[in-house]
């Protein structure tokens, strides 16, 4: 049988202002690629194995992170990641951090906020 590798997980954002957005994700480290054809147009935002797909909002109030609902989790994505090491570089970049860091032994986290209100939060 052969061995079938999935590659990803890959996340569609739904965001306020495309421009905004693609600025906040390149501060974070990631490049910006189009993708699409004339019909269907992407901004991929890309880190190592992480992409978030981001697509302008027709209405605004339809941007609703699920870390911003009544039941919803603490964060919206989650990378794992050496995360002393990011947790340094996300502080030179200041990026604001909205939880933690929870640093220790076993598993250490922290999460920030995009300018839409999505958490991505970061551990391992």
């Amino acid at each position: 049988m052969k061995d079938i590798k999935l590659n990803g997980p890959t996340m569609v954002l739904l965001v306020k202002n495309l421009e905004k957005s693609i600025e906040f994700y390149k501060k974070l480290g990631f490049s910006y690629e189009l993708i699409g054809g004339p019909d269907v147009r992407n901004v991929h935002m890309n880190r190592d194995a992480v992409t978030f797909i981001l697509h302008p909002a027709q209405n605004q109030e339809d941007v609703k992170p699920f870390s911003s609902v009544e039941g919803g989790l603490y964060f919206d994505a989650f990378c794992y990641t050496d995360v002393r090491a990011l947790l340094e570089e996300i502080k030179e970049k200041g990026i604001p951090i909205v939880k933690g860091p929870d640093l220790n032994d076993f598993f250490s986290e922290f999460t920030i906020q995009d300018v839409d209100g999505y958490r991505i939060a970061f551990g391992g």
